[in-house]
């Protein structure tokens, strides 16, 4: 092989091999340039991804948020049925217990309208009850002073009778002693004066 066809030679593989340079050159710049451009599509299919993923995921949890919502809603829904009902029966039992205690007030005061009533009348009657035995007692006491007024009369005049039948006696003794007729006189007119004394 002669020395123009070894460099004619190397001149081809030099070609060739800076051929091939610029052909790796740009292969390469278009892998980069693809690479950067594959790298801006990834990051834009994941943030694609990433929203579309947050938007399910929001979804699905405004999903369960409004139930959750709804269920605590449909809870204090309740709560508060229940609530007006025990309010409706408190309401209730307070009237009911003004009621009687209304009842209460008008009954006690009956009560004490009819101790007063009672307690005048009582005093009325232990009024009477007291002028009819003091009434009673005085009746008694003149009674009793009216028996004894009666007994001393009695007692007295049964003296008197004694002592004038005595002192008759003894007259009438001395007077029959000293003149018989005389004596019978004067027995005559002592009985007779002794019918007019106890009468």
């Amino acid at each position: 092989m002669s020395v123009l066809d070894i460099i004619a030679n190397e001149v081809f593989i030099g070609a060739a091999h800076a051929q091939d340079a610029a052909h790796t050159d740009a292969a390469l710049e278009h892998v980069e340039h693809a690479e950067a451009d594959s790298h801006g599509a990834v990051e834009w299919v994941l943030a694609a991804a990433l929203i579309v993923l947050i938007v399910l995921l929001a979804v699905k949890a405004r999903g369960a948020v409004l139930g959750v919502l709804d269920k605590r809603t449909e809870k204090a829904r309740e709560d508060l049925a229940e609530a007006e009902r025990l309010r409706s029966e408190a309401e209730g039992f307070l009237a009911q217990a003004q009621a009687r205690q209304r009842e209460a007030a008008a009954e006690a005061a009956a009560i004490i309208e009819r101790a007063r009533h009672d307690a005048q009348r009582h005093r009325e009657k232990a009024a009477v009850d007291i002028e009819e035995a003091m009434k009673r007692r005085e009746a008694m006491a003149l009674e009793r002073i009216a028996q004894a007024e009666a007994q001393a009369v009695a007692e007295v005049r049964s003296t008197a009778v004694n002592v004038a039948v005595s002192a008759a006696r003894d007259l009438v003794g001395r007077q029959l002693a000293a003149d018989p007729a005389k004596g019978s006189a004067l027995l005559d007119d002592a009985i007779a004066d002794l019918g007019g004394k106890l009468h």
